[in-house]
């Protein structure tokens, strides 16, 4: 598309739609002259007041810093074809597009006070220029860049964008989930209307969905008065719209404001009530964190909440109040440092260091030298500690004195291991003795008075009874070949040897006979192959086979083949 814009031709050229709204359509563009990708707010011919609404915001808008107060830049408008077009700076991602692509599962407590702090300095920003956004949500809130900026945000549609003061009492204004409780009453607004809406956009960021049923205006009031408790009466008596949800009463003189029943609202609307979930309270909200070491995070991000979500317009929390929060102020120590606050703390309890003595400065140690020289320092205190104690001081005492006299020690050392070795002699003496009054000791000591008494006895008694043993070895192996010759096998077997040593022509053809016959029957004898319907069943005819050398015949009939894979060359022996 082309238009002129200050006296200048700019080029824009639709690429793709990012989006599309109430008010028109979000198109990426590049801006052909300067090459920039831009985004291009094009708004509903129908609607074009409301596109002259978003142009006098950004009038007031364009006086603060975007980058320092989290909005989005304004760079050029133009019309087409009776669109309004607004030219803003491109920008990655909303936060409700980045939820719904990570399924919605929940920010870590870090991440949310990272996007909660940037958006309560826009709302800071927008209050110093008398601006109320009224339409704050997860759709109006844009990453920047996620993959090198994580999580810094801007807020952008300021198509509804207001000064507080011109704000009327019962206008309909932002997204039920997101609706403050002073739009659905009908009481005074101003900005405040905005801390609702991002304490909102907060919890929903903290548990993935919203904390309250969001069915109809009835249920959420209805969430919030069980959550907080009933609002003010007086806050009560000046909502427009307070009889909608709450019927008042008369109890001893004095007009009572209570909530409906599901049973009441249903006769006031005509229309069942709905549930379809219940709502969260801010204990259960303490407990839905999983990392208990951010308790304390929690606890804090609880208690802003609270305040943020407060039903009372006049008790919320204020952007510049919300800041000085302790949520943002609490100062988290990293891992480096709790770590050498603790080394530091156990050398000064366990280790006292002697006083410190100007010596020449070195280079600094190398990490794993160093811890070296703590651990050798360790030893030596350690080894300190134990010269302390008794035997340390008798010990100490003896090496004074070698010290002192040289030739002294070494009789000293002699005179100790003579000692060491007579204590040593004393406990072995009584253990032997011990072990030589037992029954199996002294039975030992009766073999070794024979032996001493008589070598030769022992020796002769050895050799009978290794001699016993071969014979008896030998009579087992006899009496196994003696069983195995009388059986049938053996004695055909002793048949064939005693022929073969009196005619080795033929032994030889004896045993090429029997393995011809090993080798027939291994292929008469094949075993059929399990199957449920063979197709071909080859049946084998009876045949003779005649052995010249024996002169006896026998018939072999083999089983029937069913499919099995057998050579050629054995198929030829049957005939086929």
């Amino acid at each position: 598309m082309a238009t002129t814009v200050a006296n200048q031709d700019a080029l824009y050229l639709v690429e793709k739609f990012l989006g599309e709204g109430t008010f028109g359509k979000v198109a990426k563009c590049r801006n052909l002259k300067t090459n920039q990708e831009v985004a291009v707010k094009i708004t509903k011919p129908s609607l074009r007041d409301s596109g002259f609404d978003e142009l006098d915001a950004l009038a007031e808008i364009t006086k603060l810093d975007a980058d320092k107060y989290g909005l989005v830049k304004f760079i050029d408008r133009f019309d087409y074809r009776r669109h309004i077009c607004i030219v803003y700076e491109l920008l990655d991602q909303s936060l409700f597009d980045f939820m719904k692509a990570r399924k919605r599962r929940p920010l870590l407590i870090h991440e949310i006070r990272t996007i909660a702090r940037q958006l309560l300095i826009s709302l800071k920003g927008l209050k110093e220029i008398n601006i109320a956004h009224r339409d704050i949500k997860p759709d109006n809130i844009m990453l920047v860049n996620q993959a090198s900026e994580p999580f810094r945000v801007k807020l952008i549609d300021f198509g509804l964008a207001i000064n507080p003061s011109d704000m009327e009492t019962g206008t309909l204004m932002q997204h039920l989930q997101y609706r403050a409780p002073e739009v659905i009453l009908g009481l005074p607004l101003d900005e405040r209307v905005d801390m609702w809406t991002v304490g909102s956009v907060l919890a929903w960021l903290y548990t993935g969905f919203h904390i309250h049923p969001v069915d109809s205006e009835y249920t959420v009031i209805r969430s919030l008065t069980m959550r907080q408790g009933m609002p003010d009466q007086k806050l009560l008596d000046q909502g427009w719209f307070t009889d909608r949800f709450f019927t008042l009463t008369e109890d001893e003189s004095t007009r009572v404001w209570k909530l409906d029943t599901t049973e009441e609202q249903m006769k006031k609307t005509g229309q069942e009530v709905i549930f379809k979930r219940s709502y969260l309270s801010y204990d259960d909200l303490e407990h839905f964190y999983r990392d208990k070491t951010k308790m304390r995070e929690v606890e804090l991000f609880i208690k802003l909440l609270r305040q943020m979500l407060e039903i009372d317009p006049n008790k919320r929390i204020t952007p510049e109040e919300a800041l000085k929060h302790p949520f943002f102020t609490l100062e988290q120590p990293s891992a480096d440092s709790e770590k050498s606050n603790s080394q530091e703390s156990t050398s000064k309890e366990v280790h006292p260091q002697p006083e410190k003595t100007t010596v020449p400065q070195e280079p600094a140690a190398a990490p794993q030298k160093k811890y070296r020289i703590e651990i050798k320092e360790d030893v030596i205190q350690q080894e300190a500690a134990k010269s302390n104690s008794p035997a340390g001081s008798r010990k100490r005492k003896r090496c004074d004195e070698q010290s002192q006299d040289p030739e002294l020690s070494p009789q000293t050392e002699r005179a100790v291991k003579k000692s060491r070795n007579e204590i040593k002699e004393d406990v072995l003496q009584p253990q032997e003795a011990a072990k030589s009054n037992s029954p199996a000791g002294s039975r030992k000591r009766k073999r070794c008075d024979e032996q001493n008494q008589d070598h030769d006895y022992c020796f002769q008694k050895e050799a009978a009874v290794k001699k016993s043993r071969i014979e008896s070895k030998e009579d087992v192996l006899q009496q196994r070949e003696a069983s195995k010759s009388n059986s049938p096998a053996g004695s055909q077997k002793r048949k064939r040897c005693d022929e073969q040593s009196q005619d080795p022509e033929l032994s030889s053809q004896t045993e090429s006979r029997a393995k011809k016959r090993k080798t027939e029957n291994f292929f008469f004898q094949l075993p059929e192959i399990p199957f449920k319907k063979p197709d071909v069943v080859v049946q084998k005819k009876k045949k003779t086979v005649t052995d010249d050398s024996e002169g006896c015949s026998y018939v072999t009939t083999p089983p029937p083949l069913t499919y099995c894979k057998i050579p050629p060359k054995h198929l030829q022996r049957f005939g086929h």
